[in-house]
């Protein structure tokens, strides 16, 4: 029992610094909530480092989700009008030794009152473009109203015109 209370203590210890942070981000007409993302690029690709609205929000996976914020953004606490996010984010591709950032304003997607969600989800989808959603559920749940949730074995990830062309795939006897 006392194990169990230690990891407890360390937990909120951990925890409250965090929400004392997103609290503190929100003001009167504002509410401050965490980013998550999910990555649809594919295989062999990876967001190493992205940031919304000039707040560092992690790293994603080319095929699945990561990145769980240590703070916040702020949101309209009662938005009369489209709300807009700069994502920026920076992809690596190691097996054919390319790095680039990216970057792109887009709307967020309400589809739960802004307060009552579980936070800011931004999807990197094929082609470097960006969705936010700002939900009430996990972002691979069936009833998830964006991007479907990456399952299954990660197809190749498509380069784009201007991108290195993949290695050719070794042949083997």
């Amino acid at each position: 029992m006392n194990f169990f209370y230690r990891w407890l203590r360390v937990l909120a210890l951990a925890v409250l610094p965090l929400l004392i942070a997103c609290a503190s981000t929100a003001g009167e007409d504002t509410v401050g909530t965490s980013v998550s993302g999910v990555g649809h690029y594919g295989k062999r690709i990876g967001v190493a480092d992205f940031f919304v609205n000039g707040q560092w929000a992690g790293a994603v996976t080319g095929w699945g989700g990561g990145g769980k914020s240590l703070c916040c953004v702020s949101l309209p606490r009662h938005p009369d009008k489209p709300v807009m996010v700069t994502v920026k984010w920076r992809t690596i591709r190691s097996n054919v030794g390319e790095e680039a950032w990216h970057e792109q304003t887009v709307p967020v997607n309400f589809a739960a009152p802004s307060g009552d969600g579980s936070g800011l989800k931004i999807h990197f989808l094929p082609g470097h473009q960006v969705q936010a959603w700002y939900t009430s559920g996990g972002a691979w749940g069936d009833a998830y109203p964006g991007p479907a949730y990456p399952k299954g074995p990660a197809p190749d990830y498509a380069p784009r015109p201007n991108e290195k062309p993949q290695p050719n795939a070794e042949v083997k006897p």
